[in-house]
Protein backbone atom coordinates (compact mmCIF):
# COMPACT_ATOMS: atom_id res chain seq x y z
CA UNK A 1 0.00 0.00 0.00
CA UNK A 2 1.34 3.38 -0.72
CA UNK A 3 1.70 6.53 1.38
CA UNK A 4 -1.01 7.13 3.08
CA UNK A 5 -3.61 5.75 0.51
CA UNK A 6 -5.60 2.98 1.77
CA UNK A 7 -8.72 1.25 0.40
CA UNK A 8 -10.62 2.07 2.99
CA UNK A 9 -9.85 6.11 2.41
CA UNK A 10 -10.61 5.45 -1.03
CA UNK A 11 -14.38 3.94 -0.20
CA UNK A 12 -14.58 7.59 1.34
CA UNK A 13 -13.91 9.25 -2.20
CA UNK A 14 -17.06 9.10 -4.52
CA UNK A 15 -14.99 8.27 -7.94
CA UNK A 16 -14.08 4.77 -5.93
CA UNK A 17 -17.24 4.09 -3.59
CA UNK A 18 -19.00 1.61 -5.88
CA UNK A 19 -15.40 -0.95 -5.94
CA UNK A 20 -15.77 -3.47 -4.06
CA UNK A 21 -13.33 -4.26 -1.27
CA UNK A 22 -10.96 -6.54 -2.92
CA UNK A 23 -11.07 -3.76 -5.94
CA UNK A 24 -10.23 -0.94 -3.50
CA UNK A 25 -6.88 -3.01 -2.80
CA UNK A 26 -5.58 -3.18 -6.06
CA UNK A 27 -6.34 0.60 -6.79
CA UNK A 28 -4.70 1.53 -3.69
CA UNK A 29 -1.77 -0.20 -4.65
CA UNK A 30 -1.62 1.46 -8.27
CA UNK A 31 -1.48 5.19 -6.79
CA UNK A 32 1.86 7.09 -6.20
CA UNK A 33 2.35 9.92 -3.42
CA UNK A 34 3.42 12.95 -3.89
CA UNK A 35 4.12 16.16 -1.06
CA UNK A 36 4.01 20.02 -1.79
CA UNK A 37 5.05 22.74 0.61
CA UNK A 38 2.56 25.57 1.27
CA UNK A 39 2.12 27.81 -1.64
CA UNK A 40 4.24 24.86 -4.37
CA UNK A 41 2.69 24.85 -7.43
CA UNK A 42 0.87 21.46 -7.84
CA UNK A 43 -0.25 21.45 -11.59
CA UNK A 44 -0.02 24.50 -13.97
CA UNK A 45 -2.70 25.29 -16.21
CA UNK A 46 -1.84 24.50 -19.88
CA UNK A 47 0.34 21.63 -18.89
CA UNK A 48 -0.10 17.66 -20.04
CA UNK A 49 -2.45 15.73 -17.50
CA UNK A 50 0.07 13.22 -15.62
CA UNK A 51 -2.67 11.83 -13.65
CA UNK A 52 -5.72 11.90 -11.20
CA UNK A 53 -5.26 13.50 -7.59
CA UNK A 54 -6.59 12.42 -4.70
CA UNK A 55 -5.92 15.28 -1.72
CA UNK A 56 -4.63 13.60 1.43
CA UNK A 57 -3.88 16.11 3.79
CA UNK A 58 -4.48 19.78 3.26
CA UNK A 59 -6.44 22.34 1.18
CA UNK A 60 -5.72 23.20 -2.54
CA UNK A 61 -6.79 26.20 -4.44
CA UNK A 62 -7.85 25.47 -8.44
CA UNK A 63 -7.24 29.05 -10.27
CA UNK A 64 -7.40 29.66 -13.99
CA UNK A 65 -5.95 32.95 -15.77
CA UNK A 66 -8.67 35.78 -17.36
CA UNK A 67 -8.04 36.98 -20.55
CA UNK A 68 -7.30 40.14 -18.47
CA UNK A 69 -4.45 38.38 -16.89
CA UNK A 70 -5.72 38.05 -13.65
CA UNK A 71 -6.11 35.06 -11.20
CA UNK A 72 -9.45 33.60 -10.61
CA UNK A 73 -9.50 31.04 -7.25
CA UNK A 74 -12.36 29.02 -8.70
CA UNK A 75 -12.75 26.78 -5.87
CA UNK A 76 -10.84 24.78 -2.99
CA UNK A 77 -10.33 21.53 -2.52
CA UNK A 78 -10.35 19.53 0.98
CA UNK A 79 -9.06 15.85 1.93
CA UNK A 80 -10.80 13.22 0.13
CA UNK A 81 -11.38 15.34 -3.12
CA UNK A 82 -10.13 14.53 -6.29
CA UNK A 83 -9.01 16.81 -9.36
CA UNK A 84 -7.91 16.17 -12.55
CA UNK A 85 -9.99 13.64 -13.50
CA UNK A 86 -11.28 15.62 -16.86
CA UNK A 87 -7.91 15.46 -18.73
CA UNK A 88 -7.41 11.85 -17.94
CA UNK A 89 -10.45 11.73 -20.29
CA UNK A 90 -9.94 13.84 -23.40
CA UNK A 91 -6.32 14.19 -22.95
CA UNK A 92 -6.20 17.80 -23.52
CA UNK A 93 -3.72 20.18 -21.37
CA UNK A 94 -4.91 21.12 -17.80
CA UNK A 95 -7.84 23.32 -17.70
CA UNK A 96 -6.67 25.19 -13.86
CA UNK A 97 -3.77 25.47 -11.72
CA UNK A 98 -3.85 23.87 -8.34
CA UNK A 99 -1.80 25.65 -5.63
CA UNK A 100 -0.73 23.96 -2.08
CA UNK A 101 -2.46 26.66 0.27
CA UNK A 102 -1.21 24.24 3.26
CA UNK A 103 1.30 21.84 3.34
CA UNK A 104 0.00 19.01 1.19
CA UNK A 105 0.09 15.48 0.33
CA UNK A 106 -1.70 13.78 -2.39
CA UNK A 107 -2.32 10.11 -3.89
CA UNK A 108 -1.68 10.67 -7.60
CA UNK A 109 -3.39 7.68 -10.35
CA UNK A 110 -1.07 7.95 -13.30
CA UNK A 111 -2.85 8.45 -16.32
CA UNK A 112 -1.97 4.94 -17.90
CA UNK A 113 -2.81 3.13 -15.14
CA UNK A 114 -6.41 5.30 -14.73
CA UNK A 115 -6.96 4.20 -18.30
CA UNK A 116 -6.04 0.62 -17.54
CA UNK A 117 -8.66 0.52 -14.69
CA UNK A 118 -11.34 2.10 -16.47
CA UNK A 119 -11.12 -1.05 -18.95
CA UNK A 120 -10.93 -3.12 -16.09
CA UNK A 121 -13.44 -2.10 -13.92
CA UNK A 122 -16.46 -0.03 -15.49
CA UNK A 123 -18.09 0.35 -12.59
CA UNK A 124 -16.48 3.61 -11.86
CA UNK A 125 -17.45 4.71 -15.48
CA UNK A 126 -21.00 6.15 -13.96
CA UNK A 127 -19.11 7.69 -10.10
CA UNK A 128 -16.58 9.34 -13.13
CA UNK A 129 -19.65 10.98 -15.31
CA UNK A 130 -20.84 12.32 -11.77
CA UNK A 131 -17.60 14.09 -10.84
CA UNK A 132 -17.89 15.98 -14.27
CA UNK A 133 -21.24 17.24 -13.78
CA UNK A 134 -20.68 17.93 -10.32
CA UNK A 135 -17.74 19.93 -12.28
CA UNK A 136 -20.07 21.65 -14.87
CA UNK A 137 -22.33 22.57 -12.14
CA UNK A 138 -20.52 24.14 -9.94
CA UNK A 139 -19.14 26.34 -13.39
CA UNK A 140 -22.73 27.25 -14.02
CA UNK A 141 -23.01 27.99 -10.29
CA UNK A 142 -19.88 30.20 -10.44
CA UNK A 143 -21.31 31.36 -13.82
CA UNK A 144 -24.47 32.89 -11.63
CA UNK A 145 -22.24 34.44 -8.92
CA UNK A 146 -20.31 36.51 -11.61
CA UNK A 147 -23.14 37.99 -11.99
CA UNK A 148 -24.42 39.45 -8.65
CA UNK A 149 -22.67 42.38 -6.65
CA UNK A 150 -19.72 42.27 -4.81
CA UNK A 151 -21.79 41.69 -1.77
CA UNK A 152 -24.25 39.03 -2.69
CA UNK A 153 -21.07 37.02 -4.32
CA UNK A 154 -18.75 37.54 -0.67
CA UNK A 155 -22.21 36.25 0.98
CA UNK A 156 -22.62 33.50 -1.31
CA UNK A 157 -18.96 32.32 -0.73
CA UNK A 158 -19.21 32.35 2.19
CA UNK A 159 -21.93 30.24 2.50
CA UNK A 160 -19.88 27.99 0.10
CA UNK A 161 -17.13 28.05 2.58
CA UNK A 162 -19.08 27.25 5.47
CA UNK A 163 -20.52 24.23 3.54
CA UNK A 164 -17.17 22.61 2.89
CA UNK A 165 -15.66 23.79 6.12
CA UNK A 166 -17.62 24.99 8.53
CA UNK A 167 -17.35 23.87 12.29
CA UNK A 168 -20.12 24.34 14.65
CA UNK A 169 -19.40 26.43 17.68
CA UNK A 170 -20.74 28.74 20.04
CA UNK A 171 -22.12 31.77 18.51
CA UNK A 172 -22.09 30.54 14.96
CA UNK A 173 -20.02 28.31 12.44
CA UNK A 174 -16.38 29.00 12.62
CA UNK A 175 -14.06 28.59 8.59
CA UNK A 176 -11.40 25.56 9.68
CA UNK A 177 -9.83 27.24 6.37
CA UNK A 178 -8.21 30.59 6.48
CA UNK A 179 -8.31 32.59 3.45
CA UNK A 180 -6.30 35.91 2.90
CA UNK A 181 -8.69 38.92 1.68
CA UNK A 182 -6.95 38.78 -1.69
CA UNK A 183 -7.63 34.94 -2.24
CA UNK A 184 -11.20 35.34 -1.30
CA UNK A 185 -11.17 38.62 -3.86
CA UNK A 186 -9.67 35.79 -6.64
CA UNK A 187 -12.66 33.98 -5.56
CA UNK A 188 -15.33 36.73 -6.54
CA UNK A 189 -13.73 38.61 -9.28
CA UNK A 190 -12.89 42.20 -7.19
CA UNK A 191 -9.79 43.20 -5.20
CA UNK A 192 -8.38 42.58 -1.84
CA UNK A 193 -9.81 46.34 -0.30
CA UNK A 194 -13.24 45.84 -1.43
CA UNK A 195 -13.19 42.38 -0.02
CA UNK A 196 -11.83 43.65 3.41
CA UNK A 197 -14.32 46.42 2.83
CA UNK A 198 -17.41 44.34 2.48
CA UNK A 199 -16.39 41.87 5.37
CA UNK A 200 -16.16 44.96 7.84
CA UNK A 201 -19.78 45.73 6.45
CA UNK A 202 -20.79 41.92 7.29
CA UNK A 203 -18.98 42.59 10.75
CA UNK A 204 -20.73 45.69 11.33
CA UNK A 205 -24.24 44.14 10.18
CA UNK A 206 -23.60 41.52 12.84
CA UNK A 207 -23.55 38.90 10.31
CA UNK A 208 -19.86 37.16 10.92
CA UNK A 209 -17.70 37.82 13.48
CA UNK A 210 -13.25 38.91 12.58
CA UNK A 211 -12.01 39.26 15.78
CA UNK A 212 -9.84 36.07 15.75
CA UNK A 213 -7.82 35.08 12.65
CA UNK A 214 -10.75 32.17 11.74
CA UNK A 215 -13.82 33.85 10.32
CA UNK A 216 -17.02 33.14 12.61
CA UNK A 217 -20.95 32.81 10.11
CA UNK A 218 -22.66 34.06 13.35
CA UNK A 219 -25.90 34.72 10.93
CA UNK A 220 -25.92 32.58 7.67
CA UNK A 221 -29.85 33.40 7.03
CA UNK A 222 -29.22 36.54 6.54
CA UNK A 223 -26.04 35.58 4.22
CA UNK A 224 -28.16 34.32 2.31
CA UNK A 225 -30.96 36.96 1.62
CA UNK A 226 -27.81 38.63 0.34
CA UNK A 227 -26.50 35.87 -1.61
CA UNK A 228 -30.30 36.00 -3.55
CA UNK A 229 -30.78 39.53 -4.43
Amino acid sequence: MTAGITAAFLKGVSLFAALEDRDLEAVAESFVPRRYKKSAMVVHEGDDADGLYVVLKGHVGVSCMTEGGKESLLSILKVGDIFGEMAMIDRSPRSASVTALSDSEFAVLLRERFVELLGRRPQLSPALMASLCDRIRSTNATLVRGALDVRARLASTLLRLEQRFGEKTEGGTRLTIRLTDQQMANMIGTTRETVNRTLNSFWDEKLIDRRTRDILISDDTSLARIATR
